[in-house]
């Protein structure tokens, strides 16, 4: 759903990855910056020094919002940059959930398992059929998790509860629901395309019946 967001930030992605970009950094350099900014992210959210987990998760997911405009500017974009970011994007991830179990065990796992599944149902279709990275329907993207968890951050750095529940583990539960959510949306849409290709006689050929 944020996903297309960023059709409509171009220029404001643009206008900060500039100064970035005129430095030389490499684009793949630049995105693998969010792993070490996640680990200091991570200690600081495992020993609940939240706002200082905050800024660094705050700065390691942003990374991840400018570096292909960094390598675009730089007329350095490539297939495997593009690679690169969305498994930098699951490392990350996946360190925060990590350093989230720390506090709130349950509520972290499932967030981190349910992530992970809605992850997966997207790409997994690709051994089916012959598709392409087009916007599937699906709540609880990468993006929105990354927003919820940071929300749940701030929330709990002035020690906000709901229902005397942590703001940081209702925001894990949150990630867990919206991600479970997104799987069902992912394996539905993937199953309509690949009745379609089964129709049109596309499936991949090691699994074609025709």
């Amino acid at each position: 759903m944020l996903g297309s967001f960023r059709n409509r930030t171009k220029g404001f992605r643009e206008a900060v990855a500039r100064p970035i970009a005129s430095l030389g950094v490499n684009p793949d350099f630049f995105s693998f910056l969010a792993v070490p900014l996640s680990l200091v992210a991570g200690y600081f959210l495992a020993e609940a020094w939240f706002a200082e987990a905050f800024v660094f998760m705050l700065l390691a997911v942003s990374i991840d919002f400018f570096d292909g405009s960094v390598a675009r500017l730089q007329k350095k974009s490539t297939l495997f940059g593009n690679y690169l970011e969305t498994v930098i994007d699951k490392v990350v991830e996946t360190i925060l959930f990590i350093s989230a179990a720390f506090l709130h065990p349950l509520a972290a796992i499932c967030a981190l398992g349910f992530s992970m599944l809605a992850s997966y149902a997207k790409p997994r279709v690709g051994l089916v059929i012959i598709t392409d990275n087009r916007d599937w329907p699906s709540l609880g993207e990468h993006s929105e998790r990354m927003l919820v968890l940071l929300l749940g951050l701030l929330l709990s750095v002035f020690s906000i509860h709901f229902f005397s529940i942590p703001s940081l583990e209702l925001a894990l539960w949150l990630i867990t629901a919206i991600a479970a959510i997104g799987t069902l949306q992912r394996m539905a849409f993937a199953k309509k395309l690949i009745e379609e290709a089964d129709r049109k006689c596309t499936v991949l050929p090691y699994l074609s019946r025709k």
